[in-house]
């Protein structure tokens, strides 16, 4: 079978194959990410970052005890860039996700306020 390329033709084939290429680009990024809980690691040394002091610590959509928000989970020693912001005994690592203050500690160096 004999396919006729034309303008169309090949443009189309161009933009199917930077699509493909673009997803790719970002499924890296996000594989790259997903060794710490989904956090940025590429963040500097002023950043807030936690590290889990138990292993199978719940990561909460909203900073709450219920069974029905959990989102996630850290297991001991995992590390997640957080925010400094601070909430029902709760910090905020990320929009909708939240730990408990109760498990986690300060990474060394790391500016948490």
């Amino acid at each position: 079978m004999k396919i006729k390329w034309s303008g169309k033709r090949t443009l189309i084939a161009a933009a199917l194959l930077v699509g493909v290429l673009w997803l790719y680009a970002m499924g890296s990024e996000q594989r790259r990410g997903d060794d710490d809980g989904g956090a940025d690691t590429t963040s500097s040394t002023t950043q807030c970052r936690v590290e889990a002091t138990v292993d199978g610590l719940n990561v909460r959509s909203a900073p709450e005890l219920d069974p029905n928000n959990i989102v996630g989970e850290m297991n001991l020693s995992d590390q997640a860039d957080a925010e400094k912001t601070q909430e029902n005994g709760f910090r905020k690592l990320a929009e909708g996700r939240w730990v408990s203050v109760e498990f986690i500690e300060t990474v060394e160096g790391r500016d948490c306020g």
